[in-house]
């Protein structure tokens, strides 16, 4: 009988549910078939995440999403009572008392095992003595495609020298008078998927709704689902942050400021994904998806959420909105203040208006609208030129740990940072202080473009895109 530590040092994450395919399953029935999951981050830290389950996850009488725990903590699931190190042995439709753990000798099903959860009967009777050949699917977006027959030819070598044949799929290899949807289906049949992930990835429809097939072979252990990182862009906020991402170092591909060449960008994927073929090819090995070698970083296994782009568009929405905010306070409270010093002391200098008459309220009218103007083209300006320096972005956005390139990924230059910025103000944002009314006008506007095209105005004008600062 082992502890969940013991499962955690040798897997890294463990399901806890009702359901047969956990590490460890409670069957009363408060227990949800997927509660929670344990994952071990680092050498001595582990987190517990609460995977939708209908009466929640408790540590310490405290209901969580997600918690950073302890081996001294007290887990609820359901019923059942638990801690990490203690050898505990659920027994269908038991509960226990709070600061206690079950002893009862378990089902013979319920009992821990090291490895990985079983997969459907199919999966688990597949060895590499059975299995014909390996099948890798790309997945990604149509602009996307240069990148996916660049990997593609990179894979040659692999599949020369390969104990099992690997056949390599994808969008781009669909031939003329071919039935697309009959062949589009080889990607919920892949042992291996390869998502290529970038703003277009993310914002495509179509792609969407076959990740979400994709996703769902992944939670049911069907594939291997694995992330690369072709174009820089809001990735944190997709479920692909809670798998291991490729380039390990997190660089998107097209990144020409770090990689020396774009042949060392695709090696150092090519690697990797070799790393996951070998797994399928290794002799008795039961599990045909992930290798249960500890260490190996493709047998940790995540649930993600399925049906997820509309969690993902807010969070990148309210990220872009928090910047902003920053921005006014950092760029935008500085100028109004010496704006409003400037206009102070000219009306000083012309007297009260009102006692000299037409002609001196005219003139400070006029020195009030060349004040605002100029601190406008100032504001302009340093947006412009902080966006198109090595910072690759404005105060704001580095804080909130974003920065702006062009669609092919490059730094943008001062003429492209100085349009978006012009863009910006036409639509009165400026800085997010300022008159509520154009506050207000410019909120509208950039919702109804963001929930129609899922880009900014001025981002779908300039051709600029927003991704993650590493």
């Amino acid at each position: 009988m082992s502890t969940i530590l013991d499962i955690l040092n040798s897997k890294y994450t463990v399901f806890v549910g009702s359901g047969t395919e956990n590490d460890v399953r409670f069957t009363d029935p408060e227990t949800s078939p997927r509660h929670c999951q344990i994952s071990k981050v680092g050498d001595n830290n582990f987190l517990i995440a609460d995977l939708g389950s209908a009466t929640g996850t408790f540590v310490n009488n405290k209901k969580i999403e997600k918690e950073f725990i302890t081996e001294a903590d007290f887990i609820t699931v359901g019923g059942n009572i638990f801690q990490l190190t203690k050898k505990v042995s659920p027994v269908s439709g038991q509960s226990t008392q709070a600061g206690s753990q079950q002893t009862s000798t378990p089902p013979p099903e319920s009992s821990y095992s090291s490895s990985i959860p079983k997969d459907p009967p199919r999966e688990e009777k597949t060895t590499s003595s059975t299995r014909t050949k390996i099948t890798v699917y790309f997945l990604s977006a149509p602009e996307d495609e240069k990148t996916c027959l660049a990997i593609d030819k990179h894979l040659s070598t692999i599949r020369s020298t390969s104990n099992l044949p690997i056949e390599i799929n994808g969008d781009y290899k669909i031939g003329a008078g071919e039935n697309i949807a009959q062949y589009r289906q080889r990607l919920f049949e892949a042992d291996i998927v390869l998502v290529f992930v970038s703003v277009d990835l993310l914002n495509n429809d179509e792609c969407y709704e076959r990740l979400k097939k994709v996703i769902a072979n992944h939670n049911n252990r069907k594939t291997t689902l694995l992330p690369i990182l072709a174009r820089n862009c809001m990735w944190k906020a997709t479920p692909f942050a809670n798998l291991p991402l490729l380039p390990k170092n997190q660089q998107p591909l097209n990144n020409k400021q770090f990689w020396n060449s774009e042949d060392d960008a695709l090696t150092e994927v090519v690697n990797d994904i070799y790393n996951a073929i070998n797994d399928f090819s290794k002799p008795e090995t039961k599990d045909t998806k992930l290798s249960q070698e500890p260490g190996n970083r493709f047998a940790q296994k995540s649930v993600l959420e399925i049906d997820w782009r509309k969690n993902y568009l807010w969070k990148v929405f309210w990220k872009r909105v928090a910047a902003s905010l920053l921005d006014g306070l950092i760029i935008g409270l500085p100028m109004y203040i010496v704006f409003y010093m400037l206009v102070m002391n000219s009306v000083q200098a012309q007297g009260d208006y009102y006692d000299t008459g037409y002609d001196s309220y005219e003139d400070v009218l006029i020195r009030v609208v060349f004040y605002y103007l100029l601190m406008m083209a100032a504001q302009i300006l340093i947006y412009a030129f902080m966006e198109s320096s090595s910072w690759r972005g404005t105060p704001g956005k580095r804080i909130m740990k974003l920065q702006i390139t062009d669609n092919a990924g490059n730094p943008i230059s001062f003429g492209k940072a100085l349009l978006r910025n012009i863009i910006k103000l036409l639509i009165g944002a400026f800085s997010g202080i300022g008159d509520g009314i154009i506050i207000f006008i410019y909120a509208i506007a950039q919702i109804i473009s963001y929930t129609r095209t899922k880009k900014f105005f001025h981002d779908q004008l300039s051709n600029t895109v927003i991704g993650e600062r590493n």
